[in-house]
């Protein structure tokens, strides 16, 4: 099984999630410091407290986000998002490395289903080209495109874009591109 580990979060996106959880705080001790009624509050806090745990799983799982894949399946084990997609329709011949400054086309332009946060995009974006993308990017250079079909692809941001290019290609010598 071949394994590609992903850029953990830099000081720039830790700070991001940190603000948000301490705005969900900030929110909750306000709303129970309000006068209002006590049900109110214990919705509120029922809503608030997933809410912050969500974020914290967020921040956690990310340290230990990567990509892997055998014969059979390509595992994409990221925050939320994590997937299991068949290797006979990853195109592993055609991945590369790009800089989403200097090729904006694959930037994302829509989030559909995600996080996008300041140095941390997550989940399911459209693309300035019009392809759907799985992200998880915190950088803008050194990022793998991984087209998984004619019209989506994975984008991930890894710690050696070079080593991780060479083991996805390295798995294309057995297989035959997409159509």
């Amino acid at each position: 099984m071949d394994v590609i580990a992903l850029t953990p979060l830099d000081s720039g996106a830790i700070n991001s999630v940190i603000a948000v959880l301490l705005g969900l705080l900030a929110l909750t001790v306000f709303i129970f410091v309000k006068p209002i009624p006590s049900n109110a509050k214990y919705l509120t806090l029922g809503i608030m407290l997933p809410l912050m745990a969500l974020f914290v799983f967020i921040l956690y799982q990310s340290f230990s986000s990567n990509i892997s894949w055998d014969n059979k399946l390509l595992r994409v084990n990221i925050p939320l998002y994590s997937n299991e997609i068949d290797t006979d329709l990853v195109d592993f011949a055609q991945a590369r490395v790009v800089n989403l400054i200097k090729e904006p086309e694959y930037a994302a332009k829509w989030r559909t289903n995600g996080l996008g946060l300041p140095g941390y995009s997550l989940g399911w974006f459209s693309l300035n080209n019009g392809v759907k993308a799985l992200l998880s990017v915190t950088e803008s250079e050194g990022v793998i495109l991984l087209p998984i079909s004619h019209d989506r692809v994975i984008l991930f941001s890894v710690i050696d874009a070079d080593e991780a290019l060479a083991k996805l290609h390295a798995s294309a010598q057995s297989k035959q591109p997409i159509d």
